[in-house]
């Protein structure tokens, strides 16, 4: 009997080392489990990052100016919709208004003064006609009041000179007054308005700006300006609100580079770059900072996560799965975006590589993919 349980016991024993071999095999035999990915083409951008800051596309802006004269008054209120040449201030100005009271003064006596030269050249000419139609016609009289004529055609000559002169000067002094008033060149809405601005404080005193329409600027390096051209697709985020972004457009690239600071370096030329925002916008605001994501190239192409590549100093690599074992292959990298890497040579369509290898795995090993 005891025999018995003993051989019985053997075959447990011997039943159970099978099983455990049987399961190491299953597990550890087949080597590491791997997840892969098949080899396809997609979409890859190359992005240039530009920081920015927001402003409005259409802004009108009015400054106190000692050369218009004093602010008199601002006729609209903050936050009101106006149209197109409403008036938004007027200016008064002092010695504008007694240089238009001396040209009323200048043109008044410069027009008297031709009116009566006139009028006595009219008597002297028929003064001369009687003479010369006397019987004995006296040559010293017709003499005197030729001279007379003559002076009074250089004088009349002067005067209306002069009156062309008042005339300009009429001119300029209505230019000038009509720039007292002034009026919005656009459609939009007053955005401030400030009563006490001065010209010493240099604050606006109105700002008037249309909403639905904002630009963001940047500046370029001399490098990256051969990189960006207008119309180029820009995305817009902003650290104050996260995870939002606007798409924009490229609309224009300064040809003139920004005014140096005295004593920065050559090195520091900068060009400005303005992109569009697209569509209604309530959420940014003028003076926000931005990040700008100029698409400067886009391609159709091999892409992989970068998590695939293994980066070995200067060459890169990857592992392909092929029927349960995995390779270590040199590629070529191109553009990257984000965790996205564009592979240009060492990979073909539908290979499987492995999405996450870890450092344990090598060239040859066979493996177990997911």
């Amino acid at each position: 009997m005891k025999k018995k349980i003993l051989i019985g016991t053997l075959i447990l024993l011997l039943l159970s080392a099978m099983i455990g071999v049987s399961v190491y095999r299953e597990v550890y035999a087949k080597g590491p489990s791997v997840k892969v990915i098949e080899v396809a083409e997609d979409e890859i951008s190359s992005f240039l990052l530009v920081p920015g800051t927001i402003s409005l596309e259409q802004e009108q802006i009015v400054y106190p100016s000692p050369e218009r004269g004093t602010l008199k008054e601002i006729t609209v209120e903050e936050g009101q919709s106006i149209k197109k040449g409403t008036v938004l201030a007027r200016f008064e100005n002092a010695q504008l208004q007694l240089e238009e009271e001396q040209n009323s003064l200048s043109l008044e006596s410069t027009n008297l003064r031709i009116s009566q030269t006139e009028s006595q050249l009219t008597e002297l000419r028929a003064q001369e006609e009687a003479l010369s139609n006397t019987l004995l016609p006296d040559p010293a009289a017709l003499s005197q009041v030729a001279a007379q004529i003559s002076q009074l055609e250089a004088e009349l000559q002067i005067a209306e000179l002069e009156l062309k002169q008042a005339n300009l000067q009429e001119e300029s002094i209505e230019k000038r007054t009509a720039e007292l008033e002034i009026k919005s060149n656009i459609d939009g809405t007053v955005l401030l308005v400030n009563e006490n601005a001065t010209a010493a404080g240099a604050e606006p005193a109105v700002v008037v700006g249309k909403m639905d329409g904002l630009v963001a600027k940047g500046l370029l390096s001399e490098y990256d300006t051969l990189k960006v051209s207008l119309g180029q697709k820009v995305n817009v985020r902003s650290d104050a609100i996260q995870d939002k972004e606007w798409a924009a457009e490229v609309t224009k690239v300064g040809k003139l580079p920004e005014t140096q600071l005295a004593g920065a370096p050559q090195e520091a030329v900068q060009y400005p770059v303005f992109v569009k925002l697209s569509g209604k916008n309530s959420v940014l605001k003028p003076g926000f900072q931005v990040i700008m994501e100029i698409e400067i190239e886009k391609k159709t192409g091999i892409v992989l996560p970068d998590s695939a590549l293994i980066d070995d100093g200067d060459k890169q690599y990857v592992f392909v799965a092929e029927i349960g074992i995995v390779y270590k292959r040199e590629v070529k990298t191109g553009i990257i975006s984000g965790t996205e890497v564009e592979i240009t040579e060492g990979l073909e369509l539908k290979e499987k590589v492995v999405t996450d290898p870890n450092e344990d795995l090598e060239d040859g090993m066979e493996v177990t993919v997911k």
